[in-house]
């Protein structure tokens, strides 16, 4: 199998099975921001997602904001989300998904990871030993740099694990 290969794909977060994944032993999710649960530079974080986080909290999960993004944006997302955050986290850099684990006293093999990039969320979930889950972006517009990975992602998706996106 492929260190790209996401474990699930989703077509939006909120399709996930939070309590198929509880049962499971999973106790933690760490989840990317844009273009996962939020749309790229928007402000804090909508009711859809607001819904989803207080939905993963009464379901025993820990709950950590995940981003690439700088503070400023990760924490005016958060903004009153009784959650914890990680900002600048280098994805897909196996050691931030190992540092997120540990603020919240988890384990990766007790996490899941909700992304919208192979080349960062689920790469990095992957080589950290965390569960990752491939959501679908939810729009197409996207930053330079995020351009270029989908190239590279769309590369991945063709010719290393065969599916169309």
């Amino acid at each position: 199998m492929s260190i790209f290969a996401p474990k699930q794909i989703l077509d939006i977060y909120t399709d996930l099975d939070i309590k198929g994944y509880r049962k499971k032993g999973f106790d933690t999710v760490l989840l990317d921001v844009d273009n996962t649960i939020a749309v790229p530079n928007t402000g804090a974080c909508d009711e859809r997602a607001r819904q989803f986080i207080k939905e993963l909290k009464e379901n025993g999960f820990k709950v950590v904001i995940f981003s690439n993004n700088l503070k400023k944006r990760v924490k005016m997302f958060v903004g009153d989300l009784d959650v914890d955050y990680y900002y600048l986290a280098l994805k897909p850099l196996p050691f931030s998904y190992l540092i997120a684990c540990k603020m919240v006293k988890s384990k990766p093999e007790k996490t899941l990871v909700l992304g919208d990039q192979l080349v960062t969320d689920i790469l990095g979930a992957n080589l950290s030993g965390c569960y990752g889950i491939y959501c679908r972006r939810l729009q197409e517009e996207e930053g330079k740099s995020t351009k270029f990975n989908r190239k590279i992602e769309n590369y991945i998706w063709r010719n290393v694990l065969h599916e169309k996106m």
